[in-house]
Formats: C-alpha cells, structure tokens, sequence
C-alpha cells in the first residue's frame, strides 16, 4: 500500500491489525460506514468504479480503483458515488485518524500528497480524454489511458481484464451503448484492438505506434 510506504515494518503490522475493514460485495449498496464525510477511503481488496453526475443527469465513470488506491470526502468534498466491480475491502479512515497518523508519521503525509497528486493527473488526463468528439476516439482514448495502469503485458500486446458490461463502458466514455458498441466495431476492424469475451488487447503495433506519437507531440512542445 502506497499510503504506508516507508513506515516502519514493525508499526505497519501493527496499524494492519487495528484498521477497520469494510467488505463490500460485487454490486451491492454501498455499506453505511463507506457513505461518512470528512473521511479517506482506502481500497485493501477488489475494484471499484468512481462515478461523476453531469448537468442533464448522466453519469460518467471517471475513475476505477483497485487495491492501494483511495478516494476522499475530506473537509468540504461530497460523498463520491462508487460502485463495486468486484467483491471489495475498504478501510475508511476519519479525519481525526488521519491528523494522528500523519503526526506521528510525516511520510506518511508525503504518500498521502502524492496519491492525490496522481488522481489529480489522471482526473485532468479523463477531461482531455473524453473531450474528443468521436466516440470511437474517446474509446480509444480509454483504452490506452486504463492499458498503462491496469494492462497485463502478453504475447500479442497490452491486454485489459476489467469485467466491464457495455454500459459501463458507455460510462467511461460518456456515450451511449449503442454508440460503444459501433465505436468497439470500428477498432477491430481498423486492427486498434482484439476482443475476446471481456478480455480487449491493444497490439504491440498499435502501442508503439501510440508512444512514437505522444513522444514527437512532447517533442513539438
């Protein structure tokens, strides 16, 4: 767990023993002890699927989460709307807590600013990601932006397992099913991905293709 990086073997040990642990099964409600302000949430086990609600009353998923991760209702910020994609553990840790731990443990201060840092990063990538006008682009897009965090390398390129439905698919680019399906279409005809089941690879090709082109953007700059 990135949060605790760098804390004493010994004291980690004992912070495991006493840390609350919520369970969270697969599509369930969200638990009650999960649903607190002012409190940071820690992913222990499984993978869950942070959600945005746009002005018409879409929701967007603009985050998935899998274990280390955290997200935060901390000071003023609203309770986030989360689902689990897999059966989950999650320890929820108050305010209070958290100014004890990072009082006796300043690093633990750094972990905590550089985790935030991360989901600031990636959230400002989101936006330029699903700002592209077609959806086929936006999917694209996607692909590549959860390849480099979750991707699994193998044999025929970057491959993803996220158990994702249509829908929620549709979510993380902010289309509708339909328009995910005929957007899913196109990349395997253009050869941009293989899809077998759930399982969706990104060729070697077409991932290098994509850091050729991101590093001559950088080098334009």
């Amino acid at each position: 767990m990135e949060l605790f990086s760098g804390l004493p073997e010994r004291d980690l040990q004992l912070l495991d023993s006493r840390l609350p642990v919520v369970r969270w099964p697969k599509d369930a409600s969200t638990p009650e002890p999960l649903c607190r302000p002012d409190h940071l949430y820690l992913v222990r086990e499984g993978r869950l699927a942070l959600f945005e609600q746009t002005a018409p009353g879409h929701e967007i998923m603009i985050s998935i989460l899998e274990a280390g991760a955290i997200y935060s209702t901390l000071g003023s910020a609203p309770t986030a709307t989360v689902t689990a994609l897999d059966d989950s553990a999650i320890t929820p840790l108050s305010g209070r807590a958290i100014e004890g731990l990072v009082a006796r443990y300043p690093r633990l201060g750094r972990n905590l600013a550089e985790l935030l840092s991360d989901r600031i990063a990636m959230l400002r990538e989101t936006v330029a990601l699903v700002s592209e006008m077609r959806v086929e682009d936006r999917l694209r897009a996607r692909l590549h932006q959860l390849a480099d965090r979750f991707g699994i390398a193998t044999r025929a390129g970057v491959e993803l397992r996220l158990e994702l439905t249509h829908a929620q698919w549709a979510s993380l680019v902010g289309a509708s099913r339909e328009a995910v399906t005929t957007a899913f279409s196109k990349l395997k005809s253009s050869g941009s991905v293989s899809v077998h089941g759930r399982s969706i690879t990104i060729p070697w090709d077409v991932v290098k293709a994509r850091e050729e082109a991101l590093a001559d953007a950088k080098t334009e700059e």
